[in-house]
């Protein structure tokens, strides 16, 4: 099949009320850009709203970035993370067990489907607010593999054999990628067909602190797919972004902060996770050596006009 361009969209108000002052539909900016449609976020456990199930080829889950605890029930860990029950519930969405996490879950996979999705994305990864300063991680890659694999094969039965299911890299411990072993590990604990890879080329990039320039970057990605050996052949979309935080990663204090505040927090990841656009033909490098059948063009921006600029440049160096 002929690879999808898309964007990354999710119907928050701040985006929605910008499209309704400028008189423009998110159609308008699927055909300026001469991209094929959306990866939409999806994080409600309803029906999104607006719909955009026309424009929507992928749809990405909603995640929890910490939640081992949770499912392998360490009450005293729990309590170190959370306040009081209410913090918690909320965190969980209301869930106060395992099942109910569970429910919670098989609600937002029913919302996504309500986009008709080609396919979903799932993170597979975990840190909690202090070892996202610390570096100092309770589980390895491969016990959060193993949770992962058993929260996923508990329900996927609520997603139709048609859809395919992508589990997307991070730099915490999980799929990293960095290791044919633990990705073989993974897959071979999933129960179900039509499943594959979504490879983050910028959270793929945060795993070697080394990286200076773009072309480091894609030589690095590049050798890393090629290690995969036949497990590459599982990439079939693309998370396209650039994220050069190695001078970051290697110089901020591996010290948690005595205020872990919402703001401090996300200014912290997204110093490590930039999303930024390639501005260099290592984009294209990149795409030639995955193939994939989906491309996203997966960047941070604050408004839809700067959205637009971003993936245009991008865009062009795909070509």
């Amino acid at each position: 099949m002929m690879t999808k361009h898309l964007f990354n969209y999710c119907a928050i108000p701040w985006y929605e009320e910008e499209l309704q002052k400028q008189g423009l539909t998110l159609n308008d900016y699927v055909q300026r850009l001469g991209v094929d449609g959306i990866e939409q976020f999806v994080y409600t456990l309803q029906e999104p709203k607006p719909s955009y199930k026309e424009l929507t080829w992928g749809t990405h889950m909603n995640y929890w970035p910490y939640w081992m605890d949770f499912w392998t029930k360490k009450a005293k860990r729990l309590r170190q993370q959370f306040r009081n029950i209410h913090e918690r519930t909320t965190y969980f969405k209301e869930a106060r067990s395992c099942d109910e996490w569970l429910s919670v879950i098989r609600l937002n996979i029913g919302a996504a489907l309500t986009q008709t999705p080609d396919y979903l994305v799932f993170h597979v990864a975990e840190a909690d607010n202090t070892t996202a300063f610390t570096y100092d991680f309770q589980y390895n890659d491969k016990e959060v593999l193993t949770e992962a694999a058993n929260v996923f094969n508990a329900i996927a039965d609520e997603i139709p054999s048609d859809v395919l299911v992508l589990f997307e890299n991070l730099w915490w411990p999980g799929l990293r990628l960095t290791d044919v072993r633990k990705v073989k590990y993974f897959f071979e604990h999933i129960e179900r067909k039509n499943v594959g890879i979504m490879l983050d080329t910028g959270h793929l990039m945060n795993t070697n602190t080394r990286l200076r320039t773009e072309e480091e970057g894609a030589d690095y990605i590049c050798r890393t797919v090629e290690k995969l050996g036949s497990y590459a052949d599982l990439i079939k979309g693309v998370h396209l972004n650039c994220s050069l935080s190695g001078k970051y990663q290697t110089t901020f204090e591996r010290k948690a902060p005595e205020q872990d505040s919402p703001e401090l927090i996300w200014k912290h990841i997204v110093s490590i996770d930039q999303h930024k656009p390639f501005t260099t033909r290592a984009a294209k490098q990149i795409l030639d050596c995955v193939q994939p059948d989906y491309v996203t063009h997966e960047l941070a921006y604050d408004t839809m006009e700067e959205m637009a600029e971003k993936v245009a440049v991008q865009l062009e160096l795909c070509r």
